[in-house]
């Protein structure tokens, strides 16, 4: 199917869906394509008026197995906890020390996120007074921060460089490490193979681990037989800069910055055995359902896509004015609380907050140079001045004639002199 910048909905999308979106300009939006009426109606589940240059939301997970719970981090120390009940919607914000969030998990009252600067900070959300985040060191730099959705004690880290490889931390045994990866060997000239860990995925368990690269590879960790990968795929051919993975079974989906979207089976990690199209952006983040078969993804080319993983169909395709940084799918049951109000452009939202802002900063700096430019002397305003001066150049014009025939005379008369 060629691509189409379009809203579509397949004829035989039939699964009962809702999806979550964060995005570049910080909105958080909630969109329903099992929706009879309106399915590409979006709300907003974030504050407009708020949002700033910093809002942009760089992670996005669910917080309990029932997927009731949403945690969202922002390029800002602030964390949003977003609980989803049949008494509604509510909010909560919880604050860290450092910034940005590059991955959120939940486990037992306690709130973990990964920071940019590549600590895990804990923070216990029952607690009465402001208490100090534990912090976990794992480098000096981190992507990505994933947790095992089946021991969810068990979070993995990665980013750029060797020192922030591949790490798996327990959390039960007051985050003790209990996996470092391994680069590969270095390569035919004894140099060292890049390091960049741009994104993790469990594979069905805590035990293998999948990771991608900007660099161009995609590596399988089983933590039972050796630190080194198991199986790798290297794209040096074609060059590809790997983003976003997710993993279910015995595939894997990453995502590229040129808009390629690949599935791997981890049995033969030769090449790639799916092509996904309809892209016309980066991709940002992967997310698949409970059951495995329905791949939603968020593009920088503004769109949200569920595709089919099996077949590889494009199902849905929405237009949500940002661009898409997060998404979330999960099944929808209840259609009455869909809202089908218009909503409005976050993206003129944040510019008017913006513009505001710099426009009492700027009231002072305009008054001087207000006042600057009207002491200023005007010039040219006589006419008397305006003739002196055309006078003055044509004076100047004679005298350069009259110079330049005196030369020529000159060099006349030394020709005839010398004949």
């Amino acid at each position: 199917m060629k691509w189409t910048t379009a809203n579509i909905k397949h004829v035989n999308y039939t699964a009962k869906h809702e999806l979550y979106v964060g995005t570049h300009t910080g909105s958080f939006k909630h969109l329903v394509p099992a929706s009879e009426k309106s399915p590409y109606g979006q709300s907003n589940l974030s504050d407009l008026c708020a949002l700033d240059k910093d809002s942009r939301v760089t992670s996005l997970a669910f917080g309990n197995d029932d997927q009731t719970e949403i945690l969202l981090g922002r390029a800002k120390d602030a964390v949003e906890i977003h609980s989803f009940t049949e008494k509604g919607h509510s909010r909560n914000t919880v604050s860290f020390n450092a910034a940005p969030i590059v991955g959120l998990a939940r486990y037992n009252d306690k709130l973990i996120a990964g920071i940019g600067n590549g600590q895990i900070q804990s923070l216990e959300l029952e607690a009465n007074d402001e208490s100090e985040p534990v912090v976990i060191t794992t480098g000096d730099q981190m992507d990505h921060l994933r947790q095992c959705a089946q021991v969810r004690s068990i979070v993995a880290t990665g980013g750029k460089e060797r020192q922030n490889n591949l790490k798996v931390y327990d959390l039960n045994s007051d985050g003790k490490q209990i996996f470092t990866s391994k680069n590969l060997p270095n390569d035919y000239l004894q140099l060292e193979v890049p390091v960049w860990d741009s994104d993790i995925g469990f594979v069905d368990g805590p035990n293998v681990l999948a990771t991608c690269s900007r660099t161009g590879y995609v590596r399988i960790y089983d933590t039972r037989k050796q630190r080194r990968p198991v199986a790798c795929f290297a794209s040096e051919e074609h060059g590809m800069s790997f983003t976003t993975l997710v993993a279910k079974g015995n595939f894997i989906y990453t995502g590229t910055t040129m808009g390629a979207l690949k599935a791997f089976d981890t049995r033969r990690m030769k090449t790639h055995v799916h092509t996904y199209k309809g892209f016309t952006g980066g991709i940002s983040d992967l997310h698949l359902d409970a059951t495995g078969r329905f791949l939603s993804s968020a593009s920088l080319d503004r769109y949200v896509r569920i595709h089919d993983s099996e077949s590889t169909v494009l199902l849905y395709q929405c237009y949500v004015k940002s661009k898409a940084t997060k998404i979330l799918i999960r099944p929808f049951e209840n259609e009455a609380g869909v809202s089908e109000e218009p909503e409005e452009d976050d993206e003129l939202q944040m510019d008017r907050n913006v513009s505001e802002n710099k426009s009492v900063n700027a009231k002072s700096v305009d008054n001087e140079y207000e006042d600057m430019f009207d002491q200023m002397p005007t010039v040219g305003d006589s006419d008397n001045e305006s003739e002196e001066e055309t006078s003055n150049i044509k004076l100047s014009k004679a005298n350069l004639k009259r110079r330049s025939s005196e030369k020529s005379l000159k060099n006349k008369k030394k020709k005839v002199v010398i004949s």
